[in-house]
């Protein structure tokens, strides 16, 4: 039987050294989301997914426009194949959602990497 693994709670593990702790939800989530590319990029490296060439092209559109963050991706991605190397879900979709006691989860979507490749 397979285990169920929360991705939401392994992107929020992944993401812990961008978090200061004083980001607002709109800081959180595009924190969130560069986790989310940064994790693909290794996720379509990894498994040589057809995606791997698109994921390659936007991270070099990114990092033109912000070069300063190649160092963080870079940190990311040793991270991802130091901490995470066994995770191999790619990321479709990062949101905040808004439960209704007022509290804010960050909910994600994922699939095996392996059922990309079909």
């Amino acid at each position: 039987m397979t285990k169920f693994i929360s991705y939401s709670g392994l992107l929020i593990k992944f993401i812990e050294p961008l978090l200061d702790g004083n980001e607002n939800e709109e800081e959180y989530l595009m924190k969130a989301k560069f986790g989310q590319v940064a994790w693909n990029h290794c996720v379509a490296d990894e498994n040589e997914l057809p995606l791997d060439s698109e994921m390659k092209s936007a991270l070099k559109k990114i990092l033109s426009i912000y070069p300063e963050m190649k160092e963080t991706l870079n940190m990311m991605v040793l991270r991802k194949a130091l901490e995470f190397p066994e995770h191999h879900q790619f990321i479709f979709t990062v949101e905040s959602r808004h439960k209704p006691d007022g509290t804010v989860n960050l909910y994600v979507e994922s699939a095996p990497a392996d059922k990309i490749k079909k």
